[in-house]
């Protein structure tokens, strides 16, 4: 019986003692961490100052250059740059960017959001100088996930005039382009 009770209370001792090594290395619960934020944050992944977010090249690298208006690339946008560059929380949705932009809403973990990424790349080069293309991390943005009533991804919003036409899941490059092209008549 002493046998049993001393190995019951060394195994006691270790998963306590595997439990705090495993909560020394697990952060994923920081509040820094949690893509939570109002208008006066930043995104943390974000480049300070950079009010365009990052260029996001075709390896899936990022770039932290600000290049022009309809540049050809599909730029990486927070909360706050949202509501400077595309619909303000003061114009009840309205659009009001400086021409013709399409947001992607999108999460690492979805696998329909990595298939219409090259889709939305390439398009982006097509209409350079036509149209700005931005990506939303869905994840790290739920004010706007929120405000939007967002529920599934990809969701992608054509912003043109005053008006933003939204649109849900996979869609081939062809039906992409098509609804770009109807966004610019």
């Amino acid at each position: 019986m002493k046998t049993i009770l001393k190995i019951l209370v060394g195994l006691v001792i270790v998963i306590f003692a595997v439990d705090m090594c495993m909560d020394d290395t697990d952060t994923s619960s920081s509040s820094e961490e949690t893509g939570v934020f109002d208008d006066n944050d930043e995104d943390p992944d974000a480049e300070a100052g950079d009010i365009y977010g990052n260029a996001i090249d075709d390896d899936g690298s990022t770039t932290a250059t600000v290049s022009n208006w309809g540049d050809g690339t599909c730029r990486s946008i927070n909360t706050k740059e949202f509501y400077q560059l595309v619909a303000s929380k003061s114009n009840n949705g309205d659009f009001i960017g400086e021409g013709p932009v399409v947001v992607d809403f999108w999460a690492d973990w979805c696998g329909y959001c990595k298939q219409i990424d090259p889709y939305l790349k390439n398009l982006a080069k097509k209409y350079k100088g036509k149209v700005q293309f931005y990506k939303v991390n869905a994840d790290n943005c739920p004010a706007i996930t929120n405000a939007y009533g967002i529920e599934s991804l990809p969701t992608l919003f054509f912003c043109s005039g005053s008006d933003i036409k939204v649109e849900t899941g996979a869609r081939s490059e062809d039906e992409l382009d098509e609804m770009i092209s109807d966004m610019l008549k």
